[in-house]
C-alpha cells in the first residue's frame, strides 16, 4: 500500500513538473540564446572552425624535420654471367633499410606566413559564427513579433466576433418578435459567420508562426510552445551619434578586416618564391645479402677461415650514414612568383574596397534604422489617436444602432472602419517594435 502511495505521488509530482513545463512562455531573449547555439547554421560553422584547427596544426608542422623509414625485399632468381666481371652470379636474396629525415632550414619564411595565416583563416571563421548569429537575432526577432502580431489580430478578431454575436442575438430576439425585418437579421448573420471564419484564419495563421519560429530555432515540436510578450527598450539610448564607432565591432566588419589581413599573408607567401630554400638532410642505411642455398660465411683474407657473417652482422658492418645540406636559388620559373604576387596585390585591393563598402552600408543601414524608428513612433502614436477617436465614434454608432436611429448599413461600416484601424494600430505598433530592436542589436555590438 506504501508502495502504491509513494507511486501516486511521483506520478502527481511528474505531472506537475511536464504540465508546468509544457506552459512555460518563451522570451525572446531565451529565444535568442537558444538559436545561437544550437542552430544548424550555427553547428556547421563551428565544424567548419573545427576543421581549420587542423590546417593551424599542419602549418605549425612545417616546422618540425620529417622521419620516413623503408625497407626492401628482393630477389634475383636464376643462374647468369656477368660479362663484365667474368664471374657467374647465382641466385640470391637481398633486404635494404633506411631511415631519412629531412629539415627546412629555410624557405623565405614561408612557414611563418602560413602559420599566421592558418590562425587568421581560423579567426575568420569564428567571426562568421559571429555574423550568423547576428543575422539570426535579426531574424528570429522579425518572426517573434510576427507571432506576437498574429495574436494581436486574433484579439481584434475575437472582439469583432463577440460585437457580431451579441448582436446577432439581438436581432434574432427582435425578428421573432417582429420588431425588425428579415434582411437585417441576414446582414448581421453573414456579418457573423465572416468574422467566424477571419477568427478561425488568424487563429491557424498563430499556429503557422509558431511553428515557424521553432523551425527557425531548430528545435523539435513542443506541444503548446508560446512566447512572452516584448519589452520595448528606451528609444533615448539610440540617439548618440556613434554610428562610426557601431561598425567596427559588427562581425561583418570584423570578417572583411580579417579577410584583408589574409589577403596580406597570402602575398607574403607568394613573395616567398623569390628567395632561396635551404634544407638540411640525413639517412641512415644498410643492408643485407644472401646466396640462396648457402650459408651466411666470409673468408678471412688473413687466416683464410670462414667466419659467420648473418644478417644482424651484415646489417651492423653495412652501415651507411648520409648528410646533406642543399640549397636552391631561384632564377626564372616562366613569370610564375612574378605574376602570382600581382595577383595578390589585386585581390588586397578587393577587399579593401569590400571593407569599405561594407562600413558605408551598414552606416547607412544604421541611420535608416535610427529614422524608421522616429518615423514608426509618429506612426505609431497617430494610429493610436485613430484607433481611440474610432472606438470612441462606434461606440456611440452601437448605441444608435440599439436604439434603432441607424440602420445595419452604418453600423456594419462603422464596424468596419473599427477593424481597419485597429490592424493599422497593431501594424504600426509591431513595426516599431521591430526597428527598436533591429537598432538595439547594432548598438549592443559596442
Amino acid at each position: 500500500m506504501m508502495r502504491i502511495f509513494r507511486t501516486l505521488i511521483v506520478g502527481v509530482c511528474f505531472f506537475n513538473i511536464s504540465f508546468v513545463s509544457a506552459q512555460k512562455k518563451w522570451s525572446l531573449e531565451e529565444c535568442v540564446v537558444y538559436a545561437k547555439e544550437h542552430n544548424i547554421d550555427v553547428l556547421k560553422q563551428k565544424i567548419r572552425s573545427e576543421v581549420l584547427n587542423s590546417d593551424v596544426i599542419i602549418a605549425k608542422g612545417n616546422y618540425l624535420p620529417d622521419l620516413n623509414f623503408t625497407s626492401s625485399q628482393n630477389f634475383s632468381l636464376g643462374n647468369s654471367f656477368n660479362v663484365s666481371t667474368g664471374v657467374g652470379q647465382r641466385e640470391s636474396s637481398s633486404n635494404s633499410f633506411s631511415l631519412s629525415s629531412s629539415l627546412n632550414v629555410f624557405n623565405g619564411f614561408a612557414n611563418k606566413y602560413k602559420l599566421q595565416s592558418a590562425r587568421l583563416i581560423k579567426d575568420k571563421s569564428d567571426s562568421d559564427i559571429d555574423k550568423i548569429r547576428f543575422d539570426l537575432a535579426l531574424n528570429i526577432t522579425n518572426k517573434y513579433l510576427q507571432v506576437l502580431f498574429n495574436k494581436e489580430i486574433v484579439k481584434v478578431a475575437e472582439e469583432q466576433l463577440k460585437i457580431s454575436t451579441e448582436n446577432y442575438n439581438r436581432l434574432k430576439e427582435l425578428y421573432s418578435n417582429a420588431l425588425t425585418g428579415k434582411r437585417e437579421l441576414l446582414e448581421i448573420e453573414s456579418t457573423l459567420a465572416s468574422d467566424k471564419r477571419e477568427k478561425i484564419i488568424a487563429e491557424n495563421t498563430v499556429r503557422n508562426s509558431l511553428i515557424e519560429l521553432q523551425e527557425l530555432l531548430d528545435i523539435q515540436q513542443i506541444q503548446d510552445f508560446d512566447i512572452e510578450e516584448i519589452i520595448v527598450e528606451d528609444v533615448s539610448v539610440f540617439n548618440a551619434e556613434v554610428v562610426d564607432d557601431l561598425v567596427e565591432n559588427i562581425p561583418q566588419i570584423v570578417s572583411s578586416k580579417l579577410d584583408i589581413d589574409i589577403k596580406n599573408k597570402e602575398l607574403k607567401i607568394v613573395r616567398t618564391g623569390f628567395l632561396p630554400r635551404l634544407s638540411l638532410n640525413y639517412s641512415y642505411s644498410s643492408n643485407y645479402f644472401h646466396i640462396i642455398g648457402e650459408a651466411d660465411v666470409v673468408e678471412n683474407q688473413q687466416t683464410g677461415e670462414l667466419i659467420p657473417n648473418g644478417f644482424w652482422t651484415q646489417l651492423d658492418n653495412n652501415r651507411t650514414h648520409f648528410i646533406s645540406i642543399s640549397a636552391s636559388f631561384p632564377i626564372f620559373n616562366r613569370f610564375l612568383n612574378r605574376e602570382n604576387s600581382k595577383k595578390a596585390k589585386e585581390e588586397i585591393k578587393i577587399a579593401k574596397l569590400d571593407l569599405l563598402n561594407n562600413k558605408q552600408v551598414l552606416k547607412n543601414k544604421i541611420k535608416l534604422a535610427k529614422n524608421d524608428v522616429v518615423a514608426s513612433k509618429a506612426s505609431l502614436e497617430s494610429s493610436e489617436k485613430a484607433l481611440i477617436t474610432q472606438k470612441e465614434a462606434f461606440n456611440i454608432l452601437s448605441q444608435q444602432y440599439k436604439n434603432g436611429n441607424i440602420g445595419s448599413y452604418e453600423f456594419l461600416e462603422g464596424k468596419n472602419k473599427l477593424i481597419q484601424n485597429s490592424s493599422e494600430f497593431i501594424k504600426a505598433k509591431f513595426e516599431y517594435y521591430f526597428k527598436i530592436k533591429v537598432l538595439s542589436y547594432y548598438y549592443k555590438q559596442r
